[in-house]
């Protein structure tokens, strides 16, 4: 709720920060920024 209502920062347990690091999510987030930071203009 908090990040739809355009909060910029969160307070969560470092287990829990953890495993938003190994989050297939996360994982295909990180994918498509580095394919599209490859086809930026240099």
């Amino acid at each position: 709720e908090a990040a739809l209502a355009g909060s910029d920062i969160a307070t969560v347990p470092y287990a829990v920060f953890r495993k938003m690091l190994s989050h297939p999510l996360t994982d295909a987030g990180n994918k498509k920024f580095r394919e599209d930071w490859e086809k930026r203009s240099k």
